[in-house]
């Protein structure tokens, strides 16, 4: 975990020298050189696998390459900002000196205080609690295929085996497999832990920092009212499970394809289009959008067919909509006029909200319940509305919206944990690849478990959400297809199912049923330990 932290904070030394491109520099913030920096990072990442492609090099390459980029990069950066680190080490002692010289606190502050705690320890808590859709993932095997074989996207992530036609480099330019397998790599952390715990801690981190910035962008001099953007924005993401744009969604739910990456550089790319637009930093707008552009490329590459589609129906049109209403009806009973920024920046979050993975309705509404609440405190009667809102808003979805039935470090579910065992025990037994055949739901945990193991048919052909884009590379044979489909009724055939594994070259059989004996001494296949549910076969040794 050590290992872990020092990788993900390095980005903060390319961020140094990135930053010196603002005019504003008393300005800068740890936040922003933060961020910026890991948007470079994230450029350096595809860079590296540009190069790395190009030369047909493998993934040990890739590492080197990227450490020895990212050292240039931020030597430079120290280099060209040494004056900027110092200016900005004084602003910091300085700001902690005033905060000692405070010995009281308004209780309101200690409150906003809490709750943020609060809230954070629930965020928290939902991601070492809840388990995200595997199923639907190849991450995991991306980066363990990687790291076994040393090649970059040489072999189908999803089965194992070598890809007939390798990919376009369209495809190989995903970079984010390899540039989170090199911080795998660096940090020595266990793939499991790392993907499901380590990585969404660290973007969670990550995400209350780009709403910090949000929240001074959206208020201005504000400064009493960022806490309550946090709250608010909080409070959406862990109320209503129709809130499917936000972080934690995406985390929990949809795996690592790169969308919940994607939703942070959007918010940092907004934000450097703030700077440039409004405080006039065209330099250092015009570089950072690029930067953001390169770091979107990375991350997700691939946008589904239906990114532009209207999503109607989704409940987060809603909390944004009754938010502007409620916020119109206070503002007129108590003859306060609409300030021009805050119209023009909830008319940009809801004209932003015809993109389903959109982040900006749920900015939208949080800013919106902030600006009510600041007009609510001079009015009783404001508040009252401001409440009954914020239920209804709430009552859109349900609490803690997760699937809690499996805990993150132990994602692969009690039942089945005692034949992955078993498998992982019998594939140990081998000083090679192993092929397996097996119900859906024990190959598609199996690679998981061990990279070594190889499938005929992989789980792209049962998942619909699942990663596609290399079936046009390597289209399964006839004969891996009648495999999938007699695997499902293997109930009714194991021997039919035994035939054809025999006749796939598989090392390992898992049936829900046992062969007969005439199947087992026909096709060769000795059958070993049983496991609750599952009959499992070896190979005989030609």
């Amino acid at each position: 975990m050590i290992g872990f932290l020092l990788c993900v904070m390095l980005p903060v030394l390319p961020g140094i020298g990135f930053l010196r491109l603002k005019r504003e520099r008393g300005s800068i913030t740890m936040t922003e050189c933060y961020m910026t920096g890991l948007l470079a990072c994230f450029l350096l990442g595809t860079i590296a696998s540009c190069i790395t492609i190009k030369l047909s090099r493998g993934f040990s390459f890739y590492c080197r390459l990227l450490a020895g980029l990212f050292t240039v990069c931020s030597l430079l950066s120290l280099f060209v900002g040494r004056g900027l680190i110092r200016d900005m080490i004084l602003r910091m002692r300085d700001q902690a000196g005033r905060k000692r010289e405070k010995k009281k606190y308004r209780k309101r502050q200690i409150a906003e205080a809490v709750i943020l705690l609060l809230l954070a320890v629930i965020q928290i808590a939902g991601y070492f609690l809840y388990v995200p859709d595997t199923g639907m993932d190849t991450m995991t095997e991306t980066i363990a295929t990687t790291a076994l074989t040393d090649a970059v996207f040489v072999h189908d992530p999803v089965t194992g085996q070598r890809l007939a036609n390798g990919m376009f480099p369209l495809y190989k330019l995903v970079s984010q497999p390899l540039l989170y397998g090199s911080i795998h790599r660096l940090s020595g952390m266990g793939l499991a832990d790392f993907l499901y715990l380590a990585v969404p801690i660290w973007l969670l981190a990550v995400n209350f920092a780009v709403l910090r910035a949000w929240a001074g962008m959206l208020l201005g001099g504000q400064k009493e009212k960022r806490n309550l953007f946090l709250i608010f924005a909080s409070l959406l993401i862990v109320m209503g499970d129709g809130n499917t744009a936000s972080y934690a969604y995406c985390l929990l739910h949809n795996g690592w394809r790169g969308m919940a990456v994607a939703a942070v550089l959007l918010l940092m790319g907004g934000y450097i289009l703030y700077e440039m637009l409004v405080k006039k930093e065209w330099l250092y707008g015009v570089m950072g959008l690029l930067l953001t552009l390169a770091a979107l490329a990375a991350a997700c590459p691939l946008l589904p067919p239906d990114i532009t589609r209207l999503s109607v129906g989704d409940r987060q049109w809603g909390m944004l909509l009754l938010s502007i209403l409620g916020l119109y009806l206070v503002r007129e009973r108590t003859k306060k006029r609409w300030r021009r920024q805050e119209a023009v920046l909830l008319g940009i979050c809801l004209l932003s909200g015809i993109f389903p993975d959109s982040p900006f309705p749920v900015l939208g509404t949080a800013f919106a319940l902030t600006v009510m609440w600041g007009v609510a405190d001079e009015w009783k009667r404001g508040v009252v509305m401001f409440a009954g809102l914020m239920i209804m808003i709430c009552m859109t979805g349900s609490v803690l919206p997760f699937r809690a039935d499996i805990p993150k470090w132990r994602y692969i579910p009690e039942g089945s944990r005692a034949i992955q065992d078993k498998i992982t025990e019998l594939a140990e037994t081998y000083d090679r690849e192993v092929m397996l055949a097996a119900p859906e739901e024990v190959m598609e945990k199996a690679r998981l478990a061990d990279a070594r193991i190889v499938l005929p048919y992989g789980k792209d052909l049962w998942h619909e959400g699942c990663n596609r884009e290399v079936r046009s590379f390597y289209p399964y044979g006839e004969e891996a297809l009648i495999l999938h489909e007699q695997m499902k009724n293997d109930y009714n055939q194991p021997d039919t199912v035994a035939a054809l594994a025999m006749g796939l070259d598989c090392d390992i059989l898992v049936l829900r049923e046992r062969m007969s004996t005439d199947a087992m001494r026909q096709y060769g296949w000795q059958e070993t330990e049983a496991v609750p549910g599952y009959a499992v076969y070896l190979a005989a040794e030609p």
